[in-house]
């Protein structure tokens, strides 16, 4: 199994000095949304092993903010290929993912997110706000083998959903899962006398 965790950068300061689209920081409040996210995503258990960013000045600044308040350790890579692209490029960057990495974060922009995300769950109206993360599950066992239509929408989850009272809820609801899931582990293969 690997895990496409894709991530738009958080929402971008349009009154800073900047030349070119490109060079556009974040906002306070994208930096805001940026740490909410880095912390959610290791609370949930699904640290990235490797980053995968576009080489924009926004989508750099999520990826570090995400990643120190997080606490993720993995490399990470800066690829001109995210700016710009289309369903088709994206693929290719995360084809090209390490093999080492089970779990992957792709920080880049919209609207390559949402088609993306369409294409490789089948289809359907996808909407990725600034900051918002989606992670997809695709059951194959190199990142070679990934493609439109293998994946599975596990979540789709906004920095605005994270306030603190719905964040404990989430996770203890994630706790609850994980022991549900032991439990019918354990339910599924009980131990034999033989």
């Amino acid at each position: 199994m690997k895990t496409i965790i894709l991530f738009r950068h958080g929402k971008s300061d349009w009154d800073a000095d900047y030349g070119h689209d490109h060079e556009r920081p974040l906002a306070d409040r994208g930096r805001k949304g940026a740490r909410k996210m880095g912390r959610f995503l290791t609370t949930s258990g699904t640290v990235p092993d490797h980053a995968i960013t576009s080489t924009a000045t926004r989508a750099r600044q999520t990826l570090a903010i995400a990643a120190e308040h997080g606490g993720w350790t993995g490399e990470a890579t800066v690829t001109e290929a995210i700016y710009g692209a289309g369903p088709e490029d994206l693929l290719r960057v995360i084809r090209d993912a390490p093999e080492g990495a089970d779990t992957i974060v792709v920080v880049g922009h919209e609207p390559t997110f949402s088609r993306t995300i369409s294409r490789l769950i089948g289809g359907g109206a996808i909407e990725v706000k600034t900051a918002t993360m989606a992670r997809i599950d695709v059951d194959v066992a190199r990142w070679g083998d990934v493609s439109f239509g293998r994946g599975v929408l596990v979540w789709l989850l906004s920095p605005g959903f994270l306030k603190p009272n719905r964040y404990r809820k989430l996770q203890e609801a994630i706790q609850q899962t994980k022991e549900a899931a032991e439990t019918a582990a354990g339910i599924a293969t009980p131990d034999r006398d033989d």
